[in-house]
């Protein structure tokens, strides 16, 4: 007697330091589960109770990873344990059976828990199933199970890539109704229901914090019970910073080079703003292949249509800075821009066309002649009205023709003199009109170019400090204020 109470109390005594932890599975507690009589798998602990039976939840996460925006669904490998009491499984071993036999544990009833929102879910089965139940001898019974679970995530992405996402996993019972089966998290002091490995790291999300809740509803057959899991996420901007802000910002600062280039190097400046513009919409296009389509606007898209926008602004400028510059050139007929116009055409009777030189030469040769011959004859037009039709008569009107051909005949070295002087003073007022001309295009030319470039100079100053104000107001609003 006194022998078996040492042996009981080393046993008990073992057990509570740890070197008894389990004791096998037992061929008495097998033949209870396969005796219908003493126990019923299908029957809930508390069926003929009148209570529900209550399971306690907790997990460990051991690893989460793989947050998509493009398929809003997220990875996580997770320890599920699962507790409840059945009386009927009571036993009077001195330490909680261990159960590894996936055959066995079907024979014992256990709550049909699912995961409602999983788009996949499976259990770890290498090299073994991944598994194990304890039953204590007071009929307490505590499950453990690894699974990885892939599960959806109705994802916010209005502030992407500058938004936090709460991801809820939703757990409930699916043939059991509240009043048959209760869910609850686990409220031990020392345990929290949800923990987690401190080792998780996610390439574009970091965990904050994860927070129980219960999403009980009603159906059209009851209520039922459910339990949610959520995990509040922060996505990691500087992979974001790096590789879209930054890069799209220089382009829109390599753009303002437009500003700094000739106004005649039209070349130039329209080949920067086009290719500034195309490699903004190529980063956009490349930025939208990893998002969803959503029907709102995310704050990328707000950050790369006004990056475009900007760059577009400059090539709008460009045209303006052109427009601007030929505009002179352009003037209609009688309207002189510049004071220096007016007193050039005063001076020399400057035309606006060389056209216009070309038909003045003209009229202006032709009377120029008509005068000189005038000047040389001066008795011809009182002949000519004395005989227009220039006959000849026996009063003494030949003497006079006669006459006037003799005059006409010794002038004629004097009228050729006379007209090689003509036309050099006709040339030489041609050249100066041609002269004052090309002046008045230079003019013209000159203040074209110096609005163009005061354009260009308050472009310099306006441009960055509106996308200084951009930024202010956008990372205030996305960061600050949300």
């Amino acid at each position: 007697m006194i022998q078996f109470l040492l042996a009981a109390l080393c046993i008990i005594n073992s057990f509570e330091s740890g070197d008894l932890a389990f004791i096998p599975l037992t061929k008495k507690f097998l033949d209870k589960l396969k005796n219908e009589t003493l126990y019923n798998k299908f029957a809930t602990p508390t069926q003929y109770d009148g209570v529900p039976t209550n399971v306690t939840l907790s997990m460990f996460i051991e690893g989460m990873s793989s947050f998509s925006a493009q398929t809003m669904d997220y990875h996580l490998d997770v320890y599920f344990q699962e507790e409840w009491y059945d009386h009927r499984l009571a036993h009077n071993a001195s330490a909680p059976i261990l159960v590894r036999d996936l055959e066995v544990f079907k024979m014992m009833w256990h709550p049909d828990v699912y995961f409602a929102n999983a788009r996949s879910a499976a259990f770890q089965d290498i090299t073994d199933d991944n598994f194990l139940v304890w039953v204590y001898p007071n009929g307490r019974v505590w499950y453990d199970a690894r699974i990885s679970i892939v599960s959806s995530c109705n994802m916010d992405l209005w502030k992407y890539p500058l938004d936090s996402q709460e991801c809820a996993l939703r757990i409930l019972s699916y043939a059991y109704p509240m009043t048959v089966l209760r869910l609850l998290w686990s409220e031990k002091e020392d345990v929290p229901a949800i923990d987690r490995n401190p080792d998780i790291t996610m390439p574009d999300m970091s965990l904050k914090h994860i927070r129980t809740g219960y999403c009980n509803g009603t159906y059209a057959t009851g209520e039922w019970s459910c339990m949610t899991a959520i995990f509040y996420v922060e996505r990691e901007m500087m992979h974001h910073v790096m590789q879209t802000y930054v890069p799209t910002a220089l382009i829109v600062v390599i753009s303002w080079f437009n500003f700094w280039l000739e106004i005649d190097s039209a070349p130039a400046r329209v080949s920067l703003s086009i290719t500034t513009l195309l490699t903004i919409s190529t980063q956009a296009n490349a930025v939208k292949l990893a998002l969803p389509e959503v029907s709102y606007m995310k704050a990328i898209d707000v950050w790369m249509g006004s990056c475009m926008a900007f760059v577009f602004g400059v090539m709008i400028e460009f045209t303006i800075c052109h427009y601007a510059k030929n505009l002179e050139m352009l003037r209609a007929e009688g309207q002189p821009s510049l004071i220096v116009d007016t007193a050039l055409s005063t001076l020399f009777g400057a035309a606006r066309d060389i056209d216009d030189l070309n038909e003045e030469e003209g009229v202006r040769g032709e009377g120029e002649q008509h005068i000189a011959l005038n000047m040389l004859n001066p008795e011809e037009p009182r002949l000519r009205s004395l005989n227009p039709n220039n006959d000849v008569t026996a009063n003494g009107t030949r003497y006079f023709v006669g006459a006037d051909r003799m005059k006409r005949k010794r002038s004629k070295a004097s009228l050729s003199r006379l007209r090689q002087q003509v036309a050099s003073m006709r040339h030489a007022t041609v050249d100066v009109s041609r002269r004052a001309f090309n002046w008045t295009r230079a003019l013209r030319n000159l203040r074209g170019r110096r609005v163009a470039q005061r354009i260009d100079e308050r472009c310099r100053i306006v441009f960055p400090m509106i996308f200084f104000l951009f930024n202010i107001a956008y990372w205030s609003f996305y960061l600050v204020f949300n």
